[in-house]
């Protein structure tokens, strides 16, 4: 190699180097066939330099010629090891190591050269991870809405309850014993009506093969009361059943997020008082699914 020619590193090729005349790059570079990131070796710095780094090589430069030789004198300097390259090994002096010492391949006069740089390929992990977790949580949604949420909706639809905005689902969307129901307050429940409404909503839930564990219902973004399946169940059943009776067997079952029940009783209470906590318990349940 003269010394009016460069070394290029090309990553990606077999050498990962190749040697070009020093006007060829210069010509490359002014025709945009080269980038300003691109590394050439240079022997001043005994390192890897970017052409944006070289300004002796823009086009707006005449060449710069050879430097001239300085003899040292007394001890030599310390030269600095060359840098790594591909397979990690180094060796001290001016030039590059090339891959597997091979020599750099030498372009000759008139010989086309592609002066891209390829890229090895990156596998990006996270974005799959990513792209596996919207996947399972879209089918995880689309399930529910065909097992739960649409059934459900579709059965209300045939009530007098159609205009109150009913969501289901499974359990953190994923429990199969357990099933979250979404009433957001409605102008079209009022305390006449809110048990018959709470009646016709177990009857429209569908049964799997066993009773859920645990029903919650939901006005908010919190938990507020829940029954076992069985009590879901069976107050599906209660269709013909009037509405004090529908009334009096949710004040008794319903339960807050803790699993409470929403009445506390004792003896020493006279039948009025009991009546009246009763009462105060219905009128919260009333006030948290109606609208004025």
């Amino acid at each position: 190699m003269s010394e009016n020619d460069l070394i290029l590193h090309v990553k990606g090729t077999a050498e990962e180097t190749t040697v070009l005349p020093k006007q060829e790059v210069r010509a490359a570079i002014a025709e945009g066939k080269l980038s300003r990131s691109q590394l050439i070796w240079s022997v001043p710095h005994n390192a890897w330099k970017q052409v944006r780094e070289l300004p002796h090589l823009w086009p707006s430069q005449k060449l710069a010629p050879a430097p001239t030789p300085r003899v040292a004198t007394g001890a030599l300097p310390r030269v600095a090891a060359t840098p790594r390259i591909a397979d990690g090994s180094s060796s001290a002096g001016t030039k590059p190591k090339v891959v597997a010492s091979a020599q750099p391949r030498v372009v000759t006069q008139g010989e086309s050269v592609d002066y891209q740089v390829a890229e090895k390929p990156h596998f990006n992990y996270s974005k799959w991870i990513f792209i596996g977790l919207g996947t399972v949580i879209a089918i995880t949604v689309g399930l529910n809405y065909l097992l739960v949420d649409r059934p459900i909706a579709s059965a209300m639809s045939q009530t007098p309850y159609s205009q109150v905005t009913i969501f289901a689902h499974l359990g953190g969307f994923m429990q199969s014993s357990a099933l979250e129901i979404h009433i957001p307050a409605s102008s079209a429940l009022n305390e006449s009506n809110l048990s018959g409404f709470l009646v016709a909503l177990a009857h429209a839930t569908p049964q799997t093969g066993h009773p859920y564990q645990r029903v919650s219902l939901t006005s908010g973004l919190q938990g507020q009361y829940a029954v076992t399946g069985l009590v879901w169940k069976d107050l599906g059943e209660m269709g013909q059943a009037n509405t004090a009776e529908q009334k009096e067997y949710l004040i008794d079952q319903l339960q807050d997020p803790s699993g409470r029940s929403l009445v506390t009783l004792n003896s020493t209470m006279t039948p009025q008082e009991q009546a009246a906590v009763r009462e105060k318990a219905w009128a919260a349940v009333v006030a948290n699914f109606t609208r004025p």
